[in-house]
């Protein structure tokens, strides 16, 4: 070779070594600067791909140990092939595989799933145990490879409906991850979910699992179990009976609430219309979730007059022997003021106001008394201040301050206008009448516990709202008042009933005023009268037939106090 074609080879050759030099030197860049962000989401794969382990959540019980929330275990099929041989022996059977798949009804594509879907493929269905133990057998009978079981623990509500406003149930929002949304398991989800367990590991490019990469584990927590203060037997017969009743009066819905009224224990609590949680995501009105004891608070009409005598009395603005004279109608600035169909009665005492569910007489009797006095005793009694219960979507009513009001106002407030409030907080409110005056923390949780601790909820006492001779005497007019109406006079000389009835108009929602043709009526009443083992609310959303508290929401008071009686030991 020439010395000439020497020199042109190796400039040849150092421009090519050259060259391939910049183009490493920009691909490292590429790789180091450039496509940092990529490769980082790339080795986060690497190292931080994670196996959740679910814990055990905790169980929720009954008063009397009736299981009404629990986990139960299930087993998810899913296919897990590595190999390219193991691969191809699938193949081959993949329509057997998916007869066989067919008879549990799993639903698979009828070609065969491509080999980079199949390190960890998951199927949309989870068997019992008995169903899996089936399927295994099948899958080994057929000599089908590469099909395992994965262990999943689902929510569980045993008694279907039962209960359903006061539970709650447990969605999930992703491959392992769930929440607990209304009612108890809502609220107290954190306590109940308790902490999952976690195993970190390493996995490849694909996401195979590399069999000899170091494990992290991270230990779970149990979750918490609940007791609640509900009698199932008691709850039972309240679900059943309202149930017929709404049916019955063709109402929008109902709602019953029994508590002890000594202690604030809630005995029942239930809705209708109800559903099934176990089947929650079949439920095409989601209104149908919300406990309407602790939600949608109303105007809740004459089951308040009770409340404004007690007041009067305790302000000494009026005393027992107080006479009011009706005339049918009251005048309070441009407002005039009528009783139920516009009767008038003459003179009345406070027994009769509360016979004859009086509107004048209960507004004059309200008219003593100033805004700020109405406004404070209904703060204490509960009005327009959450309770907080335990229910996740618990709600409370606005009650405007003193300084918005007037005189009507303060008028129509003597008999549940202008104020409004949920069913909880109209019981928890009369209990102060059922219990010497003092009104108790409404409560549902009995006791909270897991392996390690436990915690027993104990009766409190929020405070003294009337003295005790105050409610003395409002409760003797409220038993007179009971006791003389023909539904009651069956257990006169055998037991002192104390209630009253409210039918409520329902305010217009698109102006000023209230609806003509729709009300919501309610009952609350306590037994023995002078010695209360119980306090019940009975309330109908927009009764088509029969529109009055006294023909609706008493008689089923009445209906469920027989059926509930012996339960809670009132022998008379």
């Amino acid at each position: 070779m020439r010395l000439q074609d020497k020199r042109g080879f190796y400039y040849v050759n150092i421009g090519f070594w050259f060259i391939a030099f910049l183009l490493l030197i920009v691909q490292l860049f590429r790789w180091q600067i450039a496509d940092a962000g990529g490769f980082k989401r790339l080795g986060s794969v690497y190292i931080e791909a994670e196996q959740k382990i679910q814990n055990e959540r905790g169980d929720i019980f009954t008063a009397d140990g009736i299981t009404v929330a629990t986990d139960r275990i299930f087993w998810r099929p899913f296919i897990s092939i590595v190999h390219e041989e193991e691969y191809e022996k699938l193949k081959e059977r993949w329509g057997v595989l998916r007869e066989v798949l067919a008879q549990f009804d799993i639903k698979v594509s009828e070609d065969p799933i491509p080999f980079d879907e199949v390190s960890y493929y998951l199927f949309d269905k989870l068997l019992e145990e008995t169903e899996k133990e089936r399927l295994e057998a099948k899958l080994k009978e057929n000599q089908i490879v590469g099909v395992y079981f994965k262990e999943e623990i689902r929510r569980l509500y045993p008694a279907g409906r039962f209960l359903s406003h006061v539970l709650g149930f447990v969605v999930k929002e992703d491959d392992q991850k769930y929440r607990g949304v209304y009612g108890i398991e809502g609220y107290f989800w954190p306590e109940l979910s308790g902490r999952m367990g976690q195993i970190v590991h390493e996995r490849d490019i694909k996401g195979r699992i590399l069999s000899a990469a170091d494990y992290r584990r991270y230990v779970m927590r149990e979750g918490k179990n609940i007791v609640l203060t509900i009698n199932s037997k008691i709850q039972r017969k309240v679900e059943e009976i309202l149930e017929q009743k709404v049916k019955e009066y063709e109402a929008l819905s109902g709602t019953v609430i029994v508590m002890d009224p000594k202690t604030g224990a809630i005995l029942a609590m239930a809705n209708y219309p109800n559903y099934d949680p176990n089947t929650y995501y079949k439920v095409e009105d989601y209104t149908i979730f919300k406990n309407k004891a602790v939600t949608d608070p109303y105007e809740y009409g004459s089951v308040q007059k009770p409340l404004t005598l007690a007041m009067a009395l305790e302000e000494k603005v009026i005393d027992t022997n107080f006479k009011c004279f009706d005339s049918g109608v009251l005048e309070v600035l441009d407002k005039k003021i009528y009783n139920f169909r516009r009767k008038r009665y003459g003179w009345l005492g406070l027994a009769d106001i509360l016979y004859r569910s009086n509107n004048v007489c209960s507004a004059t009797i309200a008219l003593k008394l100033t805004p700020e006095i109405m406004y404070g005793y209904l703060r204490k009694l509960g009005i327009g201040t959450l309770l907080n219960i335990g229910l996740q979507e618990e709600e409370t009513s606005y009650l405007k301050p003193p300084s918005k009001w007037n005189k009507v106002d303060l008028a129509v407030s003597a008999f549940g206008q202008m104020v409004s409030a949920t069913p909880l907080q109209i019981i928890s409110a009369h209990s102060t009448l059922a219990n010497n005056g003092v009104r108790m923390q409404p409560f549902l949780i009995k006791e909270i516990y897991d392996s390690e601790e436990r915690i027993r909820f104990t009766p409190h006492a929020v405070e003294r709202v009337f003295s005790e001779d105050t409610v003395r005497n409002v409760v003797s007019f409220m038993v007179s008042a009971t006791m003389r109406r023909g539904l009651f006079k069956r257990y006169k000389g055998k037991i002192d009933i104390a209630g009253k009835t409210g039918t409520a108009q329902i305010p217009n929602p698109e102006g000023g005023g209230y609806l003509e043709d729709a009300v919501n009526t309610t009952f609350v009443g306590f037994a023995p009268a002078y010695d209360p083992r119980f306090i019940m609310l009975v309330k109908f959303e927009r009764p088509k037939k029969y529109t009055t508290g006294s023909t609706t929401a008493a008689p089923t008071w009445v209906e469920i106090f027989e059926a509930i009686k012996d339960d809670l030991g009132i022998v008379y």
